[in-house]
């Protein structure tokens, strides 16, 4: 029994295979970007909360200085 001629435009098998190996490719690409931008996310994330909570406790500071400044000064 002979094989069935195919379209001429359909993809041949080594197309198709060469064409699912960059899919793959493609998705792990995509996977490891995501993952590296979630890293970087974090690691800003963190360094902003730093930067956050030392403001906070320089202004704590000044203002509870400035308080018992207001609280002599009575």
């Amino acid at each position: 029994m002979a094989a069935m001629p195919r379209p001429a435009d359909s993809p041949s098998a080594d197309e198709m295979n060469e064409t699912m190996a960059e899919v793959r490719q493609l998705i792990t690409d995509l996977r490891d970007a995501a993952q590296d931008g979630r890293e970087l996310a974090r690691r800003y994330s963190e360094i902003l909360q730093n930067v956050v909570d030392e403001y906070c406790v320089e202004f704590e500071q000044r203002a509870a200085s400035a308080l018992a400044k207001l609280e002599s000064n009575r």
